[in-house]
């Protein structure tokens, strides 16, 4: 439609922003062209930007009624409400514009941030999908959507859209750092490094984007480029603890333990809620006498975590204990010998009732108390209580087996078997009689193992992590993925292979070596290349076959 002269001016001064003249001549244009539609819908535009937004509603309004179908009036409107927080509204007028122009962007971005930010999935999945139909190459929508692939734990479409957005054309370093991080959820470490080298230089990074380049360094096991960044991201948001605690991360798995468990502290500085913790009252044990004193023991994160650091329980020289502990763990920890009274409480929630108490200390703060070296503190020793006998054993070796761990971890997809097929290396190993400890066995996974007689169930009955030593006792060893079973069997004494990814391997196992200072039974088997694992398990076969 050609314009009028008085409305390309209107048009013009907008577009040169300059706004009060702008808004001026597009009143004049309304004078001598009162039914004009798309001119009330730029005089709302002028209006809004001046923070005139009572005008601006009213402007759009009366665009929609000289003609529904004018541009963008109801995506303004849209924008209007929800900055005033009617969501609904909002909604309402932003699929009310794409009814009219079903390739409008703009509707379809603000739709999938409503319903990100609402939690709708399927509705957001459906926009951004709609709006990347539209355009290819929309940064937000490719990198939001694998997001929440991500989180949906649909990994294979997250790796797709990931690679288009890959192959992008000049990031911004924001874009870059976000497709960076994403990479490195994924597994992709290389590609993430190529991104933060070529977008965003270390030198010029803000904190967020400095722990970035700390994550891809210890991914790619730079260790100086690692501390470098995790320092650079200390320096620039101090008030920011989790860049300490991942600096205090990656010094434990080098073995710099006593600046590492110093880092570690920083996590303190948390919402305790982050953590798991409660906010306890009560002064914090910074390493005094505790003659006379009762000290509330607080055990963090998982269940491995805590059979880890409860070996530090038999050093503290306390009148009294209370642990605080996972249920699963009670009767297992109330076996320890310790050397004053001590009462474990199961943890029900944050908030529970606990005994009056002079001091408390959260597990993870032991080793800088007491011994930074793991290696000069034993596993815990535990007093098994009569467990059920198995049947007799048909073949030579009898070995525990687990291929999956927690799948709330945020990075389990590394951690755990993506395929129990995989298994088929060890399960046809002739002189070894399999018994699963895999909590829970999926349908699938339970038909194809049901052609293995050798591999027994062994999961029935178990109650908690006592009944769980109680039967690890009376076999030969375990094979698992990264779970609190090998903590267990590092306990007891028990031979253990642990199979460890090349992604995300958990500090505490460090980088490299078959060794661990933790427990001197396990054996850590690690990919040799990051998500390689019928190589791994090709070479545990091996070494298993030996064992005839």
């Amino acid at each position: 439609m050609r314009l009028s002269p008085l409305a390309l001016r209107a048009a013009t001064l907008l577009a040169e922003q300059n706004l009060s003249a702008a808004l001026l001549a597009a009143q004049d244009c309304l004078q001598a062209e009162p039914d004009n539609a798309p001119m009330w819908n730029l005089l709302g535009v002028c209006a809004a930007r001046l923070g005139q937004g009572e005008l601006a509603g009213q402007c759009w309004q009366q665009a929609l009624q000289l003609d529904v179908a004018v541009a963008d009036a109801h995506y303004n409107l849209g924008c209007l409400y929800e900055e005033r927080g009617e969501a609904a509204l909002a909604e309402q007028h932003f699929w009310a514009e794409l009814a009219a122009d079903p390739q409008h962007q703009d509707s379809l971005y603000r739709l999938a941030l409503r319903y990100q930010q609402d939690g709708r999935t399927q509705q957001e999945e459906a926009c951004w999908r709609r709006l990347l139909h539209v355009q290819p190459d929309h940064v937000v929508a490719l990198h939001d959507l694998l997001l929440l692939y991500q989180r949906q734990r649909r990994w294979l479409a997250a790796a797709e859209l990931l690679q288009r957005a890959l192959h992008l054309p000049l990031l911004t370093s924001a874009e870059a750092a976000a497709l960076a991080a994403a990479c490195l959820q994924q597994g992709m470490a290389s590609a993430a490094m190529r991104l933060l080298e070529q977008y965003v230089p270390l030198e010029q990074a803000d904190a967020h984007q400095a722990s970035i380049w700390g994550l891809a360094c210890s991914e790619l096991r730079q260790a100086e480029r690692a501390e470098a960044a995790w320092q650079q991201a200390v320096a620039l948001q101090p008030q920011q603890p989790r860049y300490m605690q991942n600096l205090g991360y990656l010094l434990l798995a080098q073995g710099c333990w006593h600046e590492g468990w110093q880092a570690q502290e920083a996590r303190l500085l948390r919402p305790p809620v982050e953590l798991g913790l409660s906010t306890l009252a009560s002064p914090r044990w910074q390493g005094e006498s505790l003659a006379g004193q009762h000290l509330l023991v607080w055990l963090e994160q998982g269940l491995g975590d805590a059979l880890q650091f409860c070996r530090y329980l038999p050093l503290l020289q306390a009148e009294r204990l209370t642990v605080v502990c996972r249920p699963e763990l009670k009767r297992l920890l109330h076996s320890m010998a310790l050397a004053c009274p001590v009462q474990f409480l199961p943890l029900t929630s944050l908030d529970m009732a606990l005994p009056a108490h002079d001091c408390h200390v959260f597990s993870m703060s032991l080793p800088l108390l007491l011994q930074p070296d793991p290696a000069a503190v034993p596993p815990a020793g535990f007093s098994l209580q009569p467990a059920p006998s198995l049947p007799a054993r048909q073949r030579k070796l009898r070995l525990a087996l687990a291929w999956r761990g927690h799948a709330r971890h945020p990075f389990d997809h590394h951690r755990s078997l993506p395929d129990v097929r995989l298994l088929e290396a060890l399960l046809q190993l002739p002189h070894i009689e399999w018994l699963s400890l895999q909590l829970p066995v999926a349908a699938d996974e339970q038909a194809w193992l049901g052609q293995w007689p050798q591999l027994l169930p062994g999961e029935a009955g178990l109650a908690d992590l006592a009944d769980t030593a109680g039967l690890l006792a009376q076999l030969d060893g375990l094979v698992t993925v990264d779970t609190a079973l090998a903590h267990l069997a590092g306990c007891l004494g028990l031979p253990c292979w642990l199979l460890l990814s090349a992604s995300h391997t958990d500090w505490r196992w460090g980088w490299e070596g078959e060794h661990t200072p933790w427990y001197p039974a396990l054996r850590l088997y690690r990919q040799q290349q990051a998500g390689d694992w019928p190589e791994l398990l090709a070479r545990l076969a091996v070494d298993l076959a030996a064992l005839d």
